[in-house]
């Protein structure tokens, strides 16, 4: 996607990891409308979906604000495109009726979330941002129902050639990932979709376990 701007374009990086970001949140605000109103064009490129757990909309609402014209391109996000270089089916007939979406690392630093409601039979819990939280994640998903069989997929770097997934139970995976050594950017997949992983794997770049 960089290649495809022009040369001559400047290049501004505003990247986030955990606890590291580049260029704070509304700094980066601030940074979209300051350069559009000097009159160039701006593009902020992010990997994934802006709408999803992407911040995109505190971006544009700083934009609404401030008057400047702009248009949004959706991307693919994380839980589809990574579901699918590893083989898992976010809904199957035979197992899934339901997905839903949920952030692993709040604003705050907790994983206080509504454990209640992600649980409903046949339904499969994507965790984005979970890596640093996975036990409590696994620990509350247990404790609000699940079985501690109940299976579970940590996607790392999903859909580039060092993608590694991760396959075990809500009881085992804290201890596996450990060992494992697993390096966010990461995608966490819950549910019975998961033992179809073995089968429809077909993403020959990654690493399986």
């Amino acid at each position: 996607m960089l290649e495809l701007g022009r040369r001559d374009a400047e290049r501004i990086y505003v990247g986030k990891k955990r606890s590291e970001h580049t260029v704070p949140q509304e700094q980066i605000n601030q940074l979209l409308a300051r350069l559009a109103k000097e009159g160039k064009r701006v593009v902020r490129l992010k990997g994934g979906d802006p709408f999803i757990f992407g911040r995109g909309g505190e971006e544009i609402s700083t934009l609404m604000e401030e008057g400047i014209a702009f248009q949004v391109v959706p991307g693919i996000t994380a839980a589809s495109g990574c579901s699918a270089y590893a083989g898992i089916p976010l809904t199957h007939r035979d197992y899934s009726q339901s997905v839903v979406f949920a952030t692993g690392h709040l604003k705050d630093n907790s994983v206080n979330l509504n454990w209640s409601s992600l649980i409903q039979p046949q339904q499969t819990i994507v965790f984005y941002m979970g890596l640093i939280g996975l036990k409590v994640i696994c620990q509350q998903l247990i404790n609000h129902g699940l079985t501690p069989a109940t299976p579970i997929a940590i996607i790392q770097q999903g859909t580039t050639p060092n993608q590694k997934v991760l396959i075990a139970t809500l009881e085992t995976m804290p201890v596996i990932c450990d060992e494992s050594n697993i390096q966010p950017p990461t995608l966490i997949i819950v549910g019975e979709v998961v033992t179809l992983h073995n089968k429809l794997a077909w993403f020959q770049g990654e690493g399986r376990h």
